[in-house]
């Protein structure tokens, strides 16, 4: 277990932060100077972190799907560290068949369902409401929940499950952005269209070779992309920019 430092007043929390976006937001946040906790549900293994922004960077093991871990992550991190008041909520899944492809909506099961909708959705609400307390007692605050391209529109891949959570992300930080904005506090998403990741990686290569075709930039995104707009968000230069969404998709969605 890591033991946190006591180096930095701007302390921020990554979910899902073991690889792809969520480990490119939490890098992001380190060059920008802020201590950040990297979680995520199997232990993090710093090393993945570049060497010389190690000594602002924490592990934490971290299931949003459960209360009491999220409870826990809380109550530790104020003892150990101070208040988080950058909260980028990023973990997420996307179950597949066997073939690489997603339920459709009368193969979806009430447990895929049920699962997805906690993971990506309803934990979204419980960092929220664990961590905006502290967020409200420092008149500061910013929060920046990872949305996809498929809460905005039909998705090429994704399945109902995953579209239908990515959808309530959105409409969560609305009501959020809106609530919370009188306390010096901000709530924004990012909507990443097809992204370099392992999540991403799951339908194969054919599957990515015919979206990157479609793509006006004739490729796919990658993390570092979507983690320099997450720790624009967290800035102070982001201070006005409440209730948005940035959409990171190559120009595949337009509204």
């Amino acid at each position: 277990m890591n033991t946190f430092a006591h180096d930095s007043t701007r302390i921020a929390l990554v979910t899902g932060a073991a690889q792809g976006i969520g480990l490119s937001s939490a890098i992001a946040l380190l060059r920008a100077g802020h201590h950040v906790v990297l979680s995520d549900r199997q232990p993090i293994d710093l090393a993945i972190v570049p060497a010389e922004l190690r000594a602002r960077a924490s592990a934490l093991v971290l299931d949003v799907a459960d209360p009491a871990a999220c409870a826990d992550a809380q109550a530790r991190i104020e003892r150990e560290l101070a208040p988080v008041t950058l909260l980028v909520n990023n973990a997420g899944i996307s179950p597949k068949r066997p073939d690489g492809r997603s339920s459709g909506v009368l193969e979806v099961t009430a447990d895929e369902w049920a699962r997805v909708l906690e993971v990506n959705l309803t934990s979204v609400l419980r960092l929220c409401q664990t961590f905006l307390p502290g967020m409200q007692a420092q008149r500061h605050g910013r929060i920046v929940n990872v949305a996809s391209l498929a809460g905005r529109t039909k998705s090429l891949v994704a399945g109902p499950s995953y579209m239908a959570a990515k959808a309530g992300v959105i409409g969560l930080t609305r009501a959020i952005a809106g609530e919370m904005g009188p306390h010096g506090i901000t709530a924004n998403c990012v909507a990443p269209g097809r992204i370099l990741t392992e999540m991403a990686m799951q339908a194969g290569p054919e599957v990515n070779e015919r979206y990157a075709a479609q793509i006006p930039v004739r490729r796919l995104g990658t993390p570092d992309e979507v983690g320099a707009a997450i720790a624009f968000l967290c800035s102070d230069a982001a201070g006005f920019v409440n209730g948005a969404i940035i959409d990171i998709n190559g120009g595949f969605y337009m509204p």
